[in-house]
């Protein structure tokens, strides 16, 4: 009954039974139990890796995730051997070509015979639009290639006669002749002692070409 007092000896009794943690009595008073004590009296639940892995497993995350397989440190081994650097590619399926490394040569002016001479670039130039366009006639729709075509044979040719350490920017500007006339003029930012330019124009009955080359210094 609920109202029916119990002796004090049975009260006793239930009290013993109680199944929860027994504090030792040499403990001192405000000291928690550890986690291996409180596992063995069965306080709280188990560990959650723990109790999937098994209790051989260890607690390390990285461990537990590696397996039997792992290398050292916990390391998961790789898909395979890394290929040496000339065999890999890039995103765009070019290899990727190692990276020179060049010791500075701290020249900031070119050497007495490797300077610009503009007359020597202005006959090869000269040349190179007269073997090109010598039966060539105008049309609006090859103006633009060939005016491509014309910049990349002039950059060849005077890569070919240009000192080291020069940067070429070539230009040509291609036309129809009818009796028009015609001024082609460039501007550029240099050092007018270590650059140099060199113009050449080529017409024949159907066209006009004018070529403006800038030869800049790199230091």
């Amino acid at each position: 009954m609920a109202g029916r007092p119990v002796p004090p000896g049975r009260q006793e009794e239930e009290t013993t039974k109680d199944p929860g943690l027994k504090l030792s009595p040499v403990r001192p008073p405000g000291h928690l139990p550890s986690i291996d004590e409180a596992r063995l009296a069965g306080l709280g639940p188990s560990s959650r890796r723990g109790s999937v892995l098994g209790p051989a497993s260890s607690f390390s995350r990285r461990n537990s995730l590696a397996g039997p397989g792992a290398g050292p440190g916990g390391r998961r081994p790789s898909l395979g051997p890394v290929p040496p650097l000339s065999s890999r590619v890039s995103f765009s399926g070019l290899p990727l070509a190692p990276l020179r490394r060049l010791a500075p040569s701290y020249r900031m002016e070119p050497a007495p015979g490797e300077r610009w001479e503009a007359s020597r670039m202005q006959h090869s130039m000269e040349a190179t639009l007269a073997a090109r366009l010598g039966n060539a006639h105008y049309a609006g729709a090859e103006a633009g290639p060939l005016a491509r075509e014309l910049c990349e044979l002039v950059r060849v040719r005077l890569r070919e006669l240009c000192p080291p350490r020069y940067k070429l920017v070539c230009n040509v500007v291609l036309g129809p002749r009818a009796g028009q006339g015609v001024h082609v003029v460039s501007r550029a930012l240099w050092d007018t002692e270590h650059d140099g330019l060199a113009s050449a124009a080529f017409t024949n009955a159907s066209l006009f070409a004018v070529a403006v080359v800038h030869g800049l210094y790199c230091e």
